[in-house]
Parts: C-alpha cells; structure tokens; sequence
C-alpha cells in the first residue's frame, strides 16, 4: 500500500511538472520568425536593452563581413534566452554570456541559450559572427543597409521587434577612402594603413528596424540655418543635379521647422543628415540621422515637370513627418505599421499644399487615395485598415492599397469628426505621453476620445477595424433629403462622417450634414431640380442626382 501511494505521488510530481513546464515555454516561441507570443514574453521580461556593433567592412564586395555584437539587458529572475538571427548556423564564430564561452542550440533561426547560463539583473551575450549579406545592400563602391521590417536579425542576432527599444553603439572598420554615415554623430576616426576605424555616438532608443549605416565612396555637402546642420551625402557627378541640393534642403529644413511648430516637439534626435543613392528599394527610408532617398526622385532632370517637384517635395515631408511618427513614437507591434504611414502621409500633405499654390491638390488627394481606395474596397477581397500578425515574418503581407490610401481618407474623417485643434491637442500629448517608446492605435484613440465629444473609440471600431465601405443612397421628396447608408456585408455597420453637400439649381446654397447611424434628414430651402453632391467639407463626392433617381457611392475622399 505503501509502494502504491509513493508511486501515486511521483506519479503527479510529474503531472505538475510538466503542467509547469508547459506554461513557461510555448512550442510557439520557437516557430520561424518572430511569433506575437515570444515578442509578448520578451517585452514583459527583457529591459534596459542595449547593442554595441563592430563590422569589418572589406574594399572587395566578395570579401565576407565580418560582426561582433554586445547585448546588454536586465532580467528580474534567470530564463531561457532565445535571440533571432535569420542566417546559416555555420556563420555563428562564438558565442559568450557574460564573460563565459557559452554552449547553445540553433533552431528554426534562433539562438537558444539555456537558463543555467543566464542570472538575475545584468547579462552581457557577445557573439561572434558573419553578417548575413540578405539586407547588407553591397556595390562596388558603398553599401547600405535597409532592415526594415524584420530584417534586422538577417544582418546581425538581435531581438527583432518594434516594441523592444534600445540604444545602439557601432564602430566600424572601412577602407580608408570611404566615409560613414550612421544614425548619430562620429565621436572617433583612426586610421591604421589602408583601414580606418570609425566609431558612432550611441543612438537614443530605437526599434532594430530603424538602425542603420552607409559607408562607401560618398560626396558630402552640409547645409547650416541657424542652430540646424544637416549633411548630404550622394554618389551622384553630374553638376546639374548636384546644384537641386539647395532646394532640397530647403525643403528639408521647412519639413522640419513646421513639424517642430505642429506637434510643439523639439527634432528629438540627435542629428538629421540624409543619404541619396543609386538604386535604392523605395523612394525613401526614415533612420534617425541617416534617412535614405532614391536618386531618382531627389536629383531631377533638367526640366523637371509640376508633378515630379510635387512628389519630390511630398517624399521630403513624408520621411522628415517619420522622425516624430514611427521613429520618436513607434508602433508596438507590426499590425498596426499603417498608424505611421497615415501619419506621414497626412502631414506630407499638410507641409506641401503651401507649397505648391499652383496645384489643385483636392483634386490630387481624390485621384491619389480616394480613387485607389475605391478600387480596392469594393472588391470581394479587401480588408480592415488594421490586420491580425502572428508572426512578424509576415510583415511584408500587410502592406498594400488600404494601408496606404484608405488609411489617409480615414484620417481626415477622423480629423473633421473632433475638429483640427482638438487632433492637434491630442497629438501633443501623444507624442509627450510615449516618446522614444512605443504605442498602439487604440492608445492614440483614447487621448484623442478625451478631445471631443465624439465617439472616436466606435468610429475607430468601424473605420479601422472593419472591411468595406457603406452604400450610400440619397432621396429627395419635396424640401426633405434623406441619406441612408448601408452595409453591405450585412452587419449592421455605420460609418460616422461628415460632409457638405451644394444643391444646384436656380442658385447654389451648400448645406452640411452628419452621418452617424443609418440615416439621416435634411430640411432644405428648397426643391432642387438637381441634386448634386460634391463638397465634402475637405473631400468630393462625385455623384448627380434627380429626384427619381437614387445612386450609392462611398464618401470617403479629399476632393
């Protein structure tokens, strides 16, 4: 009876033991990529994050790179610690914890170090490595990286996510002929025969995706106003198109300046330089102090057209409106990548309308977002503004029209819901309340709801968080115009909105009405022959009707 009850015992000290097990380590943490789970884990757990970079930057583009990486954070107990790197196993030389040759295991691009090696407070990990070549752009003559969004881990071990900020220290060692370029200021050059050293000031907290360096065989010219320096370095000869640098500084420093006005935020970082280069991915790429430009639309042609300076300018704005939105602030995770991009392209145009009196930008705001969202929302398969991430490899699948198009008209909805001062308020205190850290959409959401009487948390619910776009239907019958809108997936949705609408006939009076559930009913000063919708406060309906004749569109664009 004895034996019986002893083995019983053992019997669940196993159960619990491995219920435990179970509940400290999720077979999900070991997935490819990066899954939402382990980046939860090492959010809670992983603090005051640091890396300190060398690279050995060889003249010959065939020569490897050779790394070596320092990170340094605090732990409140021992664990498990399991770092992200996207290369071959063999490209790992050596790996210590703090100060100890260290064994660990490599898994589905992780590198595994058991708990035993870990200890409460500070850990010191330095491995030794050759940088994988995947987002280490090589030429002839310069190379750049571009680690966005979760490549980071394929050119060094890291924790790739957004929401674990850290300062990053980098030395590198290039041919003597080649200049640097990183997200701070150089505090060191030795030169040693044909290798000179270069070594960076460390950057303020920044997510992995956001640092970056160039070096290479580069042309340089700074540009000074007032207490502002910004530097300029380029691979391009022609004198021509050198000489646009005037201009786009200019354009830089206005971006700037008026960024500084808006959001009452002094430029939080530590240098603004930029990098034009042939070649380059996008037409631009935010990292603090090194912002990356497409030569292509910096350095114009001869002639260039209205079209082409506009987007130049619009380019400008919207990297520079970055080092506030998605750099100063940055989203937690990687599903809600678009509050950055419809930050920047909100205040892109804010910046250059002024600029440019010449061009009807209402009418470029329709062909450029409302026309591309309109196409996209109204098929079978769109999608809500913000989509579930599992798994950060899959970042690069969120992106796309209504990321990029629809999120903007969303945005000037919002903005006309609450009022301009208020936003602008709410602003402020969004970039106060989470600077130099990360924040959700929901979390902006619920400063702005404290602006206005609004509803925004139920506006945001249906705006962002769910596909499609109403059918709206208008009818006329004697002096009262009804507007009904209808969901036409059938869930019962309203899009809160508000816009103008001019009736034409014998003369023209504009009214304005507001749209928050089913339907709404106008009185009007009198009986339209034709009904023609098209001032939306902001925006422009294209849309004519007769008093017997009934047409659905979706009110959602800048005329």
């Amino acid at each position: 009876m004895m034996k019986t009850y002893i083995g019983y015992l053992i019997f669940m000290c196993s159960l619990l033991l491995c219920s435990c097990q179970q509940t400290t380590s999720n077979p999900r943490f070991y997935d490819e990529g990066v899954s939402q789970e382990l980046a939860t884990l090492r959010k809670q757990e992983i603090k005051e994050l640091k890396y300190k970079l060398y690279f050995s930057i060889p003249e010959q583009k065939s020569v490897p790179v050779n790394g070596e990486i320092t990170i340094e954070f605090n732990l409140d107990a021992p664990q498990e610690i399991i770092l992200d790197f996207r290369e071959k196993p063999e490209k790992i030389k050596s790996v210590s914890v703090n100060g100890q040759t260290a064994r660990y295991e490599f898994h589905n691009e992780h590198i595994i170090l058991p708990e035993k090696n870990i200890v409460e407070g500070k850990n010191n990990i330095t491995i030794k490595f050759i940088a994988g070549n995947q987002s280490l752009n090589r030429n002839d003559e310069f190379l750049y990286t571009l680690l966005v969004p979760d490549r980071a881990r394929t050119l060094f071990p890291c924790f790739e996510q957004p929401n674990l900020k850290a300062t990053f220290s980098l030395r590198l060692d290039i041919p003597t002929e080649w200049k640097a370029v990183s997200n701070t200021y150089i505090t060191k050059e030795e030169t040693k025969g044909n290798c000179k050293t270069v070594t960076f000031a460390p950057t303020e907290p920044l997510s992995t995706y956001l640092f970056s360096f160039v070096t290479g065989k580069l042309e340089h010219q700074e540009y000074i106003e007032g207490n502002r320096k910004i530097s300029a370095y380029y691979r391009e000869t022609d004198s021509k198109k050198v000489a646009q640098l005037d201009t786009i500084f200019k354009q830089v420093t206005a971006s700037l300046n008026w960024l500084e006005e808006y959001t009452n935020v002094p430029y939080p970082f530590a240098k603004y330089d930029f990098i034009i280069l042939p070649g380059f991915q996008y037409g631009g790429m935010e990292h603090t102090g090194a912002t990356l430009y497409n030569d292509t639309q910096m350095f114009l042609s001869e002639n260039p057209t209205p079209d082409e300076e506009l987007r130049r300018t619009q380019l400008i704005a919207h990297e520079t409106a970055h080092m506030w939105f998605g750099d100063l602030v940055t989203m937690n995770w990687f599903d809600d990548v678009w509050t950055k991009e419809v930050f920047a392209n909100y205040f892109a145009a804010l910046i250059t309308e002024p600029l440019f009196p010449q061009v009807n930008h209402q009418l470029n705001w329709m062909k450029t977002y409302t026309a591309a969202s309109l196409s996209e929302d109204r098929t079978p398969g769109t999608t809500a503004i913000r989509q579930p991430l599992d798994n950060l490899q899959n970042a690069g699948l969120i992106y796309g029209q209504i990321i990029y198009n629809k999120a903007p008209v969303m945005m000037v909805k919002l903005v006309e819901s609450m009022g301009k001062e208020a936003f602008r308020e709410g602003i402020q205190e969004y970039l106060k309340t989470y600077a130099y850290a990360n924040a959700t959409w929901d979390d902006l959401i619920q400063i702005l709801d404290s602006k206005t009487e609004q509803d925004l948390a139920a506006f945001s619910d249906v705006w962002v968080n769910q596909k499609g776009m109403p059918i709206i239907k208008f009818e006329i019958s004697d002096k009262q115009l009804t507007i009904h809108q209808q969901d036409p997936y059938q869930r019962g949705l309203n899009w809160p909105q508000k816009f103008n609408i001019t009736l034409c006939g014998t003369r023209d009076t504009t009214i304005e009405a507001s749209l928050t559930d089913s339907l709404c009913r106008i009185m009007l000063p009198f009986t339209p022959p034709v009904f023609c919708p098209i001032r939306t406060g902001e925006d422009m309906v294209c849309l004519f009707l007769t008093t017997t004749v009934s047409i659905g569109c979706w009110n959602i664009g800048k005329k």
